[in-house]
């Protein structure tokens, strides 16, 4: 019976080590492995490598390791426009207009 698992979630060009580290209880068996690595995969597609260790043992022992064939780098756009084209050109206010100089007494003198 597995009792803990150490998670290493790793970005592209980053070593096992230098990933980030997550503990879970609930990780069982392989199988289990798998569907949990392809679900980080499709919330977080930059995930380029996880691997699983079963750490219960006094050791590491690797469970599971699941490489994303979908890496998506995370400087590249992730949802390109659907129609193309040209971004819409945002339109600009006008400024207030200034006030004059009666309404500027009136307002000084607090009428």
């Amino acid at each position: 019976m597995i009792d803990a698992v150490e998670i290493y979630i790793c970005k592209p060009g980053q070593k096992i080590e230098d990933g980030q580290m997550v503990m879970s209880n609930d990780i069982d068996c392989k199988e289990a492995a798998q569907e949990d690595a392809e679900k980080r995969c499709k919330i977080m597609p930059s995930i380029e490598r996880i691997v699983y260790y079963d750490i219960s043992g006094g050791g590491f022992k690797v469970l599971h390791s699941y490489t994303n064939p979908n890496v998506v780098k995370s400087g590249a756009k992730r949802h390109p426009r659907p129609l193309g084209g040209q971004v819409p050109v945002k339109k600009k206010k006008k400024p207030a207009p200034q006030k004059g100089v009666w309404a500027k007494m009136k307002k000084s003198l607090g009428l």
